[in-house]
């Protein structure tokens, strides 16, 4: 289960619409602040890849839509770099309107094994590394700032950065360390982040994500607020923003959307990564040589049907409604293009969630990866994203959308497929 962390609902969101709102937070510093706060984030990067021999990272987001959360997701990974060591711990909840559904992943990494298991899978699938050691640690080469992106996004918010510099409250602590506050209200917040945020929240609350408000006009950033805590040796150890969005729907009802996200730093040099006992535990063993590439996608894998069961409850039981049917009519080094339906047998049409039929292609990240970014469409139009893992090992396929599809909280979502043989 080496699969990369899905974020298919806080990366949407995160990086559309809080990359404004943070952006608007570093604009509420001034110079000085500003630039300790920079300096601060670069030198956290850099102990973590460089200098730091154990950590423990902290990220959460909450996301509510007039005071009701209805996206929510957390992750622990902890670092152990004397052991080679790294483990994860993320829980995501998603509210919306017409589905509840929370899920949970646990992978543990080491230079010769991998375990993981997700909520889904009563399962510990356990990958040995045979003939080479796997690297799951961080090192130069993962620090962002190294990249020269980062760069052009460093210039990009020094531009941004005008007439707020007097907005901050930069306080020295006894200790040496420094704690940084701030905010903004809607009319302290520069009209070219607005009209930014406006145009970017559009996109993204554009009625096709299920349960996620349409946002149709009159859309701002309202307010954004920041704290960031910085250690006697200059590193963050922890950074909380929040932003408020308004906006009003195609009813014309106004809307309040919050967003908080939060990153800490802690445990340093003092974090512990235990390999987990597995004694009694189902498990699922598989092998990964250094010169097989068979746990990469090929054709003549997944060129074919895969599906899984649609299950709901009634009268107390779980009974089988359906099945959730996804077709690869096509797959190379770069993308995979198919599709997606459900067939319900008679008597259950009504519980066809709001994307039964659509057509995608999703991209790989890279020649060697697993992992797929799909766009898809309905049949009507509609635009959706979202992500699919292709596992070479156990052979099946992990379809994962930026929004709910459940139009009922008694039919039970089920993310994986496994060919169909019949």
């Amino acid at each position: 289960m080496n699969k990369k962390k899905r974020t298919a609902m806080i990366v949407t969101f995160t990086l559309g619409a809080f990359l404004f709102a943070g952006t608007a937070l570093a604009d509420i510093l001034d110079k000085s602040g500003y630039d300790q706060l920079k300096d601060a984030i670069k030198m956290t990067a850099q102990n973590c890849t460089e200098n730091y021999q154990s950590f423990t990272l902290n990220m959460s987001m909450d996301m509510k839509d007039n005071g009701k959360v209805v996206m929510s997701e957390s992750m622990i990974t902890k670092y152990d770099v004397k052991k080679g060591a790294r483990e994860e711990t993320s829980q995501s909840q998603n509210s919306s309107n017409r589905t509840n559904s929370s899920y949970s992943t646990y992978n543990y990494y080491d230079e010769e094994q991998s375990i993981g298991k997700s909520s889904f899978d009563d399962n510990y699938i356990v990958t040995t590394f045979k003939d080479r050691k796997n690297q799951m640690t961080l090192d130069k080469e993962d620090n962002p700032f190294n990249q020269e992106e980062a760069k052009d996004m460093e210039r990009i918010l020094d531009a941004l950065v005008g007439s707020l510099r007097d907005h901050v409250i930069v306080t020295e602590n006894a200790d040496g360390s420094k704690s940084m506050t701030g905010n903004l209200s809607e009319a302290q917040i520069p009209a070219l982040i607005n009209a930014l945020a406006s145009f970017q929240m559009k996109q993204q609350f554009n009625g096709n994500q299920e349960g996620i408000t349409d946002l149709s006009s009159d859309v701002y950033v309202k307010e954004v607020r920041g704290t960031a805590e910085v250690n006697q040796e200059g590193a963050l150890e922890s950074i909380l923003g929040s932003a408020i969005v308004s906006g009003v729907d195609v009813q014309g009802e106004t809307h309040e959307i919050s967003l908080e996200i939060l990153f800490e730093l802690r445990d340093i040099n003092n974090t512990k990564v235990v390999k987990p006992d597995l004694k009694g535990k189902k498990v699922i063993t598989q092998e990964v040589n250094e010169n097989q590439d068979s746990h990469l996608p090929t054709p003549e894998k997944f060129v074919g049907t895969f599906k899984n069961d649609i299950i709901m409850e009634q009268d107390g039981k779980f009974v089988k409604i359906g099945e959730r049917v996804v077709e690869i009519t096509s797959l190379d080094k770069k993308a995979a293009q198919g599709n997606y339906r459900e067939e319900l047998k008679e008597g259950f049409e009504e519980y066809a969630s709001s994307a039964d039929i659509f057509t995608f292609e999703a991209s790989f990240d890279n020649e060697d990866s697993n992992n797929a970014t799909l766009e898809a469409s309905t049949e009507d139009g509609s635009k959706m994203s979202g992500n699919m893992y292709f596992d070479g090992h156990s052979g099946r396929i992990s379809l994962y959308l930026n929004h709910g599809t459940s139009v009922n909280n008694k039919v039970r979502d089920d993310y994986d497929f496994r060919p169909d043989f019949d």
